[in-house]
């Protein structure tokens, strides 16, 4: 049997100039995806999609070197041209200098103006609910027994900071001496929990039976429709840039509520307690980074502000 010698062929052989940045993707995608999931290759296979529909429409061939300043102007132009939001633009752009930056480490060719690609930050708007919005779901009454469910298990990830998909696969096994032990699907890394007295009275209610085995889409349909019955009525207004231009919208609350809200929603009211230490949030929201944290905690001034004037400092 052959040993296998992890010597790529293809880089040492094939000339630099004649490396397709789609095929390089495309060979890097099924490698990675192995272990990465299949939310990597589903992102990765969208950006090839647009790479290929650019080089068509443009009548260009898209090499590892050819992704250059002046390619990222063109090929924002054409994103922006797809009515693509500017955040999605810019989740796009990451995504190639991450394979760019591969290429390169493999031994292609890259042209060194690719670092300057870039699109203006846009913080995509999101809401959050406060511990008394949360409070108001959990003891609402009058729904169906499978929308009363729904409900529990949407208060449980607003009260544990777990993704959904980790939050909806709760069992017996993951309830511990008053903490959730759970191996996050998106990290594969342990997180522990203090159960919330919401979660301990939820678990009670089901004996520890709380999975659902509801699909993504069918839960976020189910908790808008829910919310809604509620009262979460009020008119939230917010701006974003798409297909290049700013865009004004309005919308009722509970149509901006989904199974991520929860996530957003323990995050920020446990850091609006200002009894906890940021990295000890983190410990429970598994967030590998204080950047990635903050893009979580949706704080405005004024509660920043209010949250500062407790401190001993603004005292005589």
């Amino acid at each position: 049997m052959e040993k296998k010698d992890y010597v790529d062929r293809s880089a040492l052989l094939e000339p630099k100039t004649g490396v397709l940045f789609s095929d390089f993707i495309a060979k890097t995608m099924v490698r990675k995806s192995r272990h990465m999931g299949a939310s990597y290759e589903k992102s990765y296979k969208t950006l090839i999609y647009h790479l290929n529909k650019f080089s068509e429409m443009n009548n260009a061939v898209i090499y590892t070197e050819s992704v250059s300043c002046e390619f990222g102007d063109d090929f924002i132009d054409y994103l922006e041209g797809q009515n693509l939001r500017c955040a999605y633009i810019k989740y796009i752009l990451t995504l190639v200098r991450s394979m760019i930056r591969k290429a390169a480490n493999y031994g292609y060719a890259v042209n060194p103006t690719h670092d300057e690609i870039d699109i203006r930050s846009e913080e995509q708007f999101s809401i959050f609910l406060s511990e008394n919005d949360i409070t108001r779901i959990y003891y609402f009454k009058g729904l169906t027994k499978k929308q009363e469910r729904i409900k529990d298990l949407f208060v449980i990830g607003c009260t544990s900071a777990l993704r959904y998909s980790d939050y909806s696969t709760l069992n017996k096994s993951n309830f511990q001496d008053g903490y959730i032990h759970k191996v996050t699907k998106k990290t594969n890394k342990m997180v522990v929990v203090p159960m919330h007295g919401y979660i301990s009275q939820i678990y009670d209610k089901y004996n520890g039976d709380l999975s659902f085995n509801l699909s993504i889409q069918y839960f976020n349909r189910a908790i808008k429709k829910i919310c809604k019955q509620i009262g979460f009525n009020d008119e939230i207004s917010f701006s974003y840039t798409k297909g290049g231009a700013l865009r004004q919208e309005t919308r009722p609350e509970w149509e901006l509520i989904s199974s991520h809200t929860a996530r957003r929603s323990a995050v920020t009211n446990l850091y609006l307690t200002g009894r906890m230490i940021v990295r000890d949030i983190m410990s429970i929201s598994g967030h590998s980074d204080e950047k990635s944290f903050f893009r979580y905690v949706k704080v405005t001034k004024n509660e920043i502000a209010t949250k500062l004037n407790s401190d001993m400092y603004f005292k005589i």
